[in-house]
């Protein structure tokens, strides 16, 4: 495949792939009292503990102006916290909550539910090779990020 045509095709498949887990996540979010935007927050604060807003907001793909009200929502509800750094007295680490943890478990649930068949009817190699064809886009983004 030359590169015209693989720059077509991942554009594309990072198209439908933002679709359809806008399709699949934003009823569940929905229904837990989520956007997904929240979740994504959640999710990434699990996966990485600690980080300060400006990190998240650029893990995440939230611009910094809309990220500080996504922030403050989900610590009004409980579900984040902030506290001060250890190694900088001066910044703030965000930390998922004890109900942020238990917030993500009924998410968690409600995949389950909802789309738990399909999973599991389908081989760990299927699962291999996603996970896999995404660490690989990761390391390429973070090429041409320089």
């Amino acid at each position: 495949m030359d590169v015209a045509t693989f720059k077509t095709e991942m554009f594309s498949a990072t198209c439908s792939l933002q679709r359809d887990m806008h399709e699949v996540m934003a009823p569940v979010c929905q229904q837990c009292g989520l956007t997904l935007q929240q979740l994504h927050v959640l999710v990434e604060l699990l996966r990485m503990p600690g980080l300060t807003a400006g990190q998240l907001s650029d893990r995440t793909g939230i611009l910094r102006t809309n990220f500080s009200s996504v922030c403050r929502k989900l610590e009004d509800r409980g579900l984040i916290e902030r506290q001060r750094s250890r190694a900088d007295k001066r910044s703030l680490e965000l930390r998922v909550t004890q109900e942020g943890r238990a917030l993500l478990a009924s998410v968690d649930e409600e995949v389950n539910r909802r789309y738990g068949k399909v999973f599991e009817s389908e081989p760990q190699e299927t699962f291999d090779a996603i996970v896999a064809g995404f660490r690989a886009l990761a390391a390429l983004t973070e090429k041409v990020r320089g």
